[in-house]
């Protein structure tokens, strides 16, 4: 990899060489596939993290927003409907349906976790 320069050295290079930078189209230079000449990318921490979701084994869970509130006693007639609806995509787990309860009113939050057998 090759040695990164500072922003002063490129100036004084570039005034040396008697190139100015400010008629130079950066969009048409082209650089050699894979070459990235010592310049860390801005998105190459992007592109671990994405790699460190999968190995998390998140893959195979899903959040459903915007459900409707309900007291405990609702509680059953509504998992069967998000059961209904959401095993259409695929099987669920047999306790893959978690939806958080707020301690105080004892009503749902409005949103569920889903966990299917695969993340298929």
């Amino acid at each position: 990899m090759g040695d990164v320069l500072i922003m002063n050295e490129i100036d004084a290079t570039a005034n040396r060489l008697g190139i100015d930078l400010l008629q130079v189209d950066l969009d048409s230079i082209q650089l050699p596939p894979g070459e990235d000449l010592g310049i860390i990318s801005d998105d190459e921490d992007v592109y671990e993290d994405d790699d460190q979701e999968v190995e998390s084994g998140f893959g195979n869970i899903i959040v459903v927003d915007n459900l409707p509130v309900v007291p405990k006693e609702k509680f059953e007639k509504l998992e069967g409907v998000i059961r209904k609806i959401y095993s259409q995509i695929g099987v669920i787990k047999e306790d893959g349906l978690w939806m958080p309860v707020d301690p105080e009113t004892q009503k749902s939050l409005g949103y569920c976790f889903i966990e299917y057998n695969t993340p298929q």
